[in-house]
């Protein structure tokens, strides 16, 4: 059990944070571990190729063989919203003392041998890895991957704004407890004391994690990653499953079969291309139930690059849950 003691200070740093270098790196963890991560083979199947050009061989070293991955990997994001090349650099900056720290504390002495040498080209080929990895097998569906962790993180938002700090603490996973100014979570055998210190503590939405994750460094400033809100239905195939699956009758007598089976489908962020192909009508006919649901805020827009994404509001989601 981890605990993290939060002062007034630290509660009032904490802070919500999209972080592309997290996702790139627990993404391993599919890989590695293609069992335990089912929901993300309709992406592993669909960036086979590209995965198979990257360095492998690297890339799977970084993660142990019960999933641990060495904290030097994931640096504290800069800021809320990150580019991933600022912290790929951080990376690319870890000390030598400090990058043979962590690689033994993830590895309990058992390290890969391409992990084993200088640390300088270790450093350097991790970070080459890493980023061709990022640029081929997850920047392209970045677009849907952050639209799923801002909408997260805008309903965090809104439970912090409405419900105050437990509650938004305590649904963020059921491994997190919130009590009398400590953060639990419950992920070590031993119980461990942090202070945070007045550091703040950034919150990661991740779609590649099952339950809450902390560092293992206790000379780092401490993050917490969680499981993002609507993370099941990120790849494609969650899509057109929703989409053949007839809406509740109370949502269909409100907004109309098409509308909410669209506020349904949702659940994930889509294009109005996708939607269109999934529903079975024409891209105006759902560009124009779009429009009417963004009127209402059931449903927001997030713009990535030349990609146009839909996904629920907070409203949206309420709407879906109070009719189911």
């Amino acid at each position: 059990m981890l605990a993290l003691h939060l002062r007034a200070a630290d509660l009032a740093d904490t802070s919500l944070t999209v972080s592309p270098l997290f996702e790139t790196v627990l993404s391993l963890r599919a890989w590695t571990s293609p069992n335990r991560h089912r929901l993300h083979e309709p992406w592993r199947r669909r960036v086979a190729t590209a995965w198979q050009q990257c360095d492998t061989e690297m890339l799977t070293a970084l993660v142990s063989p019960d999933g641990r991955i060495p904290d030097f990997l994931a640096p504290r994001p800069p800021n809320q919203a990150p580019a991933f090349e600022d912290e790929i650099a951080v990376v690319g900056a870890t000390p030598a003392l400090e990058l043979r720290r962590d690689i033994a504390a993830a590895f309990s002495g058992d390290v890969p041998a391409v992990l084993i040498g200088p640390a300088r080209a270790v450093r350097t080929r991790t970070v080459q890895a890493l980023s061709h990895y990022w640029a081929t097998c997850l920047e392209p569906d970045w677009a849907r991957i952050r639209a799923v962790l801002d909408g997260d993180v805008d309903y965090r938002a809104q439970q912090l704004s409405h419900f105050g700090a437990r509650k938004m603490f305590e649904h963020l996973d059921s491994r997190v407890r919130w009590d009398d100014g400590v953060l639990w979570v419950d992920r070590l055998e031993d119980q461990v004391w942090v202070d945070v210190d007045g550091r703040g503590l950034p919150l990661i939405p991740s779609v590649f994690v099952h339950g809450a994750i902390t560092q293992t460094s206790l000379t780092r400033a401490p993050s917490l990653v969680y499981p993002a809100r609507g993370r099941g239905a990120v790849w494609d195939g969650a899509l057109w499953n929703l989409a053949r699956t007839a809406p509740n009758r109370a949502l269909t007598n409100l907004l109309g079969t098409q509308r909410a089976t669209i506020l349904t489908v949702l659940d994930a962020p889509t294009t109005t291309g996708e939607l269109a192909v999934a529903l079975g009508v024409s891209p105006s006919a759902a560009s124009q139930h779009l429009r009417v649901l963004r009127e209402a805020a059931a449903v927001r827009r997030v713009r990535q690059g030349r990609s146009v994404l839909y996904v629920r509001t907070a409203l949206g989601d309420e709407l879906v849950g109070r009719q189911g």
